[in-house]
């Protein structure tokens, strides 16, 4: 039977070889910041962030303002680094809305006035550049700026707004301004003759990112503008209508697909989907959970989107929402990454009291600005408030595999199986497991605040640290997949959770232990004499005696993942006694088959631990020789068996 001292050590962590395998994106978590207030001016919205984490925003003297409806005071602010600055945009008309900001600290906007009776209005651009607000001037004051990157290229759209529509966008112009330099205007063509052209996104390259809205704006189709040449994007299914709202620099565009009547105030009938267009196809990216329609606002480098989904039908302002429009019940910021959208304020580890409406920005490190609004300390009034998200640091699993590192990689875990996990930020420190954290026959399913679940269940764990787990599996289906999640802040209210990575399974999915695991493969196998005596060559290991093993030697060797056995006690708990494996198996010794097993089972006092008894057969050449264990398993022929570089030192 085998030594305790010995099978701790095989259990002891070891850095082996990491398989690189697809990384999965973590389950997103972040903290909420209020972004602050002006003086005299409590309640403000976020519009935009750059790159280094500038937001812009303004502020109003009261809750709930609609801009564009009312003869609204703001204040426009830049907050960098903390530090909330008041930009004095007050020139009239009032109203002034920041739409971009870049890593200078150059900000733009305008105001947008609407006469809902005779549906006209006007509009006024702003530049803040240099310390100082610079107002267009001339042709220019009609042009609303929607963008800027870090080469100060704006995007801004002349708008002509008509008596015939509430479509801001009809007959209006795009045009690129390289505001560094003293450039000229470039217009951006449109694709429909006699129709107009918005543009409302660019990205580091220039690529523009908007729409072509055909005459009296009968239909509107999303374009890029890449090196000033027009590209239409594909169309929703079932959407007449849609625009690209920002852009990449991968050149992944997202934006909205809808259908509504531009001539009346409100159109009941009216859809829209967020959607995300890639290599010349569009895909819906849905609604939350409760609402019937969303906008896409932003995209990052990441290709994480955000806009905002709500429980009501668009109106003529589609994704202008956000900029006028104080936050609100009806509207819910999201997020869309790794394929699913998220409800913004449920992602939030320090959100209480919070209600997040618009998510207007995101930039590459994932930060997010936007609007929302809670109820102040001890029951006061609600308030309004621009909100700064920062991802929170979580769990990501890169790889998991049989923990006894064997070359080619075990990627399969299979009952009762012992195998580790590879990523980052899996635990906060390194802990490892003692006598006193087994409790009935139970290892610990939270080790130093780290939990590995899969579905509902919490597994046993060995050892945790950052970048490795070693656990052992539990029940499992007999073929599939199953996922497994790693849990930090494991019991608190601050839990993070990795995404799921879906492993597949098997009933058995064997491979030796090993005293030391080369890059090469070829691995001595953890093997012991009946008096606890190690067996390989000499030297193996620096302060440890080793001996080959001879021809009639009786020897343990040890492994994980062999299976199911005889054992009454649940998989991933510890082996109270015996219990021999059920699979049919076989075992040779360098190509010899060895008839002399006498045991092949769990290694009792032990979680995940198998071991094989046997005397080495005559024949057996001396050498580093392959000791192979196969085992059947239905629907696999000839069986799954062990890596067949592993080896036992035979002397002679």
């Amino acid at each position: 039977m085998a030594s305790k001292h010995v099978v701790a050590k095989f259990l002891t962590l070891t850095f082996g070889l990491i398989v690189p395998v697809y990384i999965a994106a973590q389950t997103p978590q972040f903290t909420i910041q209020d972004v602050g207030t002006l003086p005299d001016l409590p309640a403000c919205n976020g519009t935009a962030i750059s790159q280094s984490g500038n937001v812009a925003g303004y502020c109003t003297a009261t809750f709930g303002q609609d801009l564009l409806l009312n003869n609204i005071t703001t204040h426009v602010f830049l907050s960098s680094n903390g530090v909330l600055t008041d930009l004095n945009v007050t020139y009239p008309p009032t109203g002034a809305v920041p739409t971009a900001v870049n890593d200078s600290g150059v900000v733009v906007g305008g105001t947008l006035s609407l006469n809902i009776e005779d549906s006209t209005g006007s509009v006024s651009p702003f530049i803040y550049q240099n310390g100082a607000v610079q107002p267009f001037t001339g042709p220019l004051q009609s042009l609303l700026p929607l963008g800027i990157n870090n080469n100060s290229q704006m995007i801004g759209t002349f708008i002509e707004i008509g008596s015939y529509s509430l479509n801001y966008f009809v007959n209006s112009k795009a045009v690129l301004d390289p505001l560094a330099g003293g450039g000229t205007l470039t217009d951006l063509a449109a694709v429909t003759n006699g129709g107009g052209a918005a543009g409302f996104g660019i990205n580091s390259t220039g690529t523009v990112a908007g729409a072509s809205v055909a005459q009296n704006a009968t239909s509107i189709t999303p374009m890029l503008w890449q090196n000033l040449t027009p590209q239409p994007l594909p169309l929703l299914t079932n959407y007449s209508q849609g625009i690209a709202t920002a852009i990449n620099d991968s050149g992944v565009a997202a934006g909205v697909a809808f259908d509504l009547d531009f001539e009346t105030l409100t159109d009941l009938s009216a859809t829209a989907h967020a959607v995300l267009f890639s290599n010349g196809s569009v895909t819906d990216l849905g609604v939350l959970q409760g609402d019937v329609s969303s906008t896409a606002i932003a995209i990052n480098n990441s290709g994480s989107v955000v806009g905002f989904s709500s429980n009501q039908p668009p109106d003529f302002t589609l994704q202008l929402a956000g900029l006028f429009y104080p936050p609100a019940n009806n509207y819910h910021a999201f997020l869309y990454s790794g394929g699913k959208m998220y409800n913004l304020v449920n992602q939030l580890v320090n959100g209480a009291g919070w209600q997040l409406s618009f998510a207007m920005g995101i930039n590459n490190a994932g930060q997010i600005v936007g609007t929302g609004f809670y109820e102040g300390p001890g029951g006061a009034a609600t308030v309004q408030r621009a909100f700064l998200l920062t991802p929170v640091p979580g769990p990501s699993i890169t790889s998991i595999v049989g923990a006894g590192f064997s070359t080619p990689a075990v990627t399969t875990i299979s009952p009762n199986g012992l195998f580790t996990i590879f990523g980052s930020d899996l635990a906060s420190g390194t802990a490892g497991l003692t006598a006193g954290e087994i409790v009935n026959n139970q290892l610990p399913t939270n080790l130093g605040g780290t939990c590995v679940e899969s579905g509902t269940t919490k597994w046993g764990l060995f050892y945790v640290s950052p970048k490795q787990i070693n656990v052992v599996a539990g029940e499992l289906p007999a073929s599939g997949t199953v996922p497994v999640t790693v849990i930090t802040g494991c019991g608190t209210a601050n839990e993070v959770l990795s995404a799921s990575f879906n492993a597949p399974v098997a009933a058995t999915a064997p491979e030796f232990l090993y005293f030391l695991e080369n890059s090469n493969g070829q691995n001595p196998i953890a093997t012991i004499e009946p008096n606890g005596a190690y067996v390989g060559t000499p030297g193996l290991i620096a302060g440890a005696t080793f001996a080959p093993a001879h021809v009639g030697d009786v020897l343990t060797a040890f492994g994980v993942g062999w299976g199911p056995t005889t054992s009454p006690n649940p998989p991933g708990t510890i082996a109270s006694a015996i219990a021999s494996l059920t699979s049919n198996y076989k075992l040779t010794l360098g190509g010899t088959p060895v008839d002399s097993v006498l045991y092949a089972g769990v290694s009792p006092t032990y979680a995940g631990l198998y071991q094989v008894d046997f005397t080495v057969p005559s024949g057996v050449s001396a050498g580093n020789q392959p000791l192979v264990l196969t085992l059947d398993e239905p629907g696999a022929d000839p069986g799954i068996s062990t890596s067949p570089t592993a080896y036992i030192a035979i002397g002679n």
